[in-house]
Order: C-alpha cells, then structure tokens, then sequence
C-alpha cells in the first residue's frame, strides 16, 4: 500500500505542480526514511490509531506503523487531498495490522 500511495501522491504533485518540485519531495522522502531508520518513534502517534506520522513537507505527510523493530510505511499522503479519504484508508489499514 505504502508503494501505491507514493505513486499516487507523486501524480497528484506532478498535476498541480512541475518536475523539479517532484524531484525535491522524492529527495525529502528519502531524507526522512534515513532518519527513520535511526529514529523509529520520530512521528508522533496519528489520531487515536496504530499509525504514526511523520510530515515530510507542509502539504505531504508519510505515515507507518512500528512492529518488531521494523518500520512499515503504509500511506504517503498529499494534505491537500479528501481527508475522509485518509481517515477511511488509515481505518482499512487498521484492520490489517491487528
């Protein structure tokens, strides 16, 4: 899912806006990744979930799941898009990692 989410929110900044502004947020991710990897807890736990959610820029927020000393990204999500949509996948998700 976290794969999917990616290349989706990846389209949604490539439609409003340019190829060096997808770039840099290809960039940013991978730089937050990295400090995951050093720092599993480093987002704060989402809204009464499993989840937890780390922004990687103002407007896109990553969010993953800690289990047994691996990190799971589940969602990359553009803030901008319908956050009923969020709340529905993030439950579904839920579902799926008790």
């Amino acid at each position: 899912m976290g794969l999917e989410s990616l290349n989706e929110t990846t389209r949604f900044i490539e439609e409003r806006w340019n190829e060096k502004i997808v770039d840099a947020f290809l960039e940013r991710i991978d730089e937050r990744i990295e400090q995951l990897k050093t720092n599993p807890k480093l987002g704060p736990v989402y809204k009464q979930t499993v989840f937890r959610r780390l922004l990687i820029h103002s407007l896109v927020a990553l969010y993953y799941v800690v289990k047994e000393e691996r990190i799971y990204i589940v969602l990359v999500w553009a803030n901008k898009q319908d956050p009923n949509e969020l709340r529905e996948r993030l439950k579904r998700m839920s579902k799926d990692q008790g």
